[in-house]
């Protein structure tokens, strides 16, 4: 009868059970501190990814197709009357062929880049989709984002990552006075 009380005044102390709920919150707080700065990383190299992405469309559509621009250009009363009459010009044709290579050498120079502006997460960005109609520029890419933690009982230490964007170089109206845009 000795040992049953004995145990159960052992059962009934509450000394020291404060400390399992300290590290049971510890834990917890641990574990959404990893979960944020991994959705944190994740965020970050993404807006990289967009980026890298927009820099190479824009480099990409600014590739000037010289014949199909020059052909059929207007006279000096060309720029006064679209002005008066207010209609839309026309987009200004690209080179797809040398806009594949400078979407290409934009994302290497992304890809290989030490600078502020890449997240070193990111492990390449890769070409995915290219479209070019001519006047317009689409172009996908994907990326894998390392992330900072692996989280207990999960094997997920990197997601893949992906940015698609379309562009257009349009020519803006008004009157320029050597370069200058006066309208």
């Amino acid at each position: 009868m000795d040992v049953k009380k004995i145990f159960h005044t052992r059962l009934s102390d509450e000394r020291g059970s404060i400390s399992v709920v300290i590290i049971g919150l510890f834990i917890i707080t641990l574990a959404c501190l990893m979960v944020m700065t991994d959705v944190a990383t994740v965020l970050v190299a993404k807006r990289s990814l967009a980026q890298a992405t927009e820099a190479a469309a824009q480099r990409g559509v600014h590739s000037l197709d010289k014949a199909a621009y020059y052909t059929g250009k207007g006279t000096m009363f060309t720029g006064p009357l679209a002005v008066a009459t207010s209609r839309e010009s026309a987009p200004i044709p690209i080179n797809c062929n040398q806009a594949v290579v400078e979407v290409m050498l934009e994302l290497r120079n992304w890809s290989n880049d030490d600078g502020t502006m890449k997240r070193h997460e990111l492990q390449g960005i890769v070409l995915t989709d290219l479209e070019c109609d001519g006047t317009t520029l689409e172009i996908s890419t994907y990326s894998q984002v390392k992330l900072p933690f692996t989280l207990p009982f999960s094997s997920m230490d990197s997601a893949i990552l992906t940015s698609t964007v379309g562009t257009t170089n349009q020519v803006q109206e008004g009157f320029y006075l050597f370069g200058v845009r006066l309208h």
